[in-house]
């Protein structure tokens, strides 16, 4: 049964938990907008010549520095108390103490990780906007496998698996059908601009090759737009 203790002792773990969680989100935001700048959170704030940058909001940028710099010594300092809370939860029951633990270990793995993977996507997403299209997709077939994965019409293709503009302009468009051919029956990242998006935000789209009852593997036409 639980005691007076133990019960106290997990109240004050979750409302740590509830903190740390609010400390980890304003960590993102911060994190997030310095992405947007050219600075970052490390890059100088001065030009070549010691001035300050007129690229980018200084004040906003030191703002979400000093967010992530607080933010991250109030993340250690939560932590080290809810380890001290769990071995005192420990104390009063070993085998639930130890279950704890285990979860909340595990909630902090998982929450790095899905930060990071956040991250991650959030700067494949901003290079391949700045791609330039070397090809638009002209139709699409009813039931194609291109259909099915999500092509449309006006799509202006700026990444084929490996194959981009600086490629198609090298190597010429045969490369986008051979890299159709050698990817039939498996998944292939499409990359498209298209109408309505924001900023020209590029799009992923997980394209499968197949035979179908219509004519090639991916039932579209396309037509040329390299730029240049």
């Amino acid at each position: 049964m639980m005691n007076g203790l133990t019960s106290s002792l997990r109240e004050e773990l979750l409302r740590l938990d509830e903190q740390r969680t609010a400390v980890m989100r304003q960590i993102e935001e911060a994190m997030a907008f310095l992405n947007t700048t050219p600075v970052g959170l490390n890059g100088p704030l001065v030009d070549g010549e010691g001035f300050p940058r007129n690229d980018c909001d200084l004040y906003a940028v030191r703002r979400a520095r000093q967010a992530v710099i607080c933010g991250r010594n109030d993340l250690t300092a939560l932590e080290n108390s809810m380890h001290e809370k769990l071995a005192l939860l420990h104390e009063e029951n070993q085998e639930e103490a130890t279950k704890q633990m285990e979860r909340d270990n595990e909630a902090r793995r998982k929450g790095k990780s899905d930060a990071l993977q956040r991250e991650q996507r959030m700067r494949l997403v901003r290079e391949m906007s700045k791609k330039s299209p070397f090809v638009r997709v002209l139709t699409t077939s009813a039931n194609s496998p291109g259909a099915q994965a999500g092509l449309t019409a006006g799509d202006l293709i700026v990444q084929y698996g490996e194959i981009d503009a600086v490629t198609v302009a090298a190597k010429g468009f045969g490369e986008m059908a051979r890299a159709t051919a050698s990817h039939e029956g498996k998944m292939i990242s499409v990359w498209v601009k298209r109408k309505g998006a924001a900023e020209d935000e590029a799009v992923e789209i997980l394209l499968v090759p197949t035979r179908w009852a219509g004519s090639g593997l991916i039932g579209c036409e396309f037509e040329p737009c390299l730029q240049g």
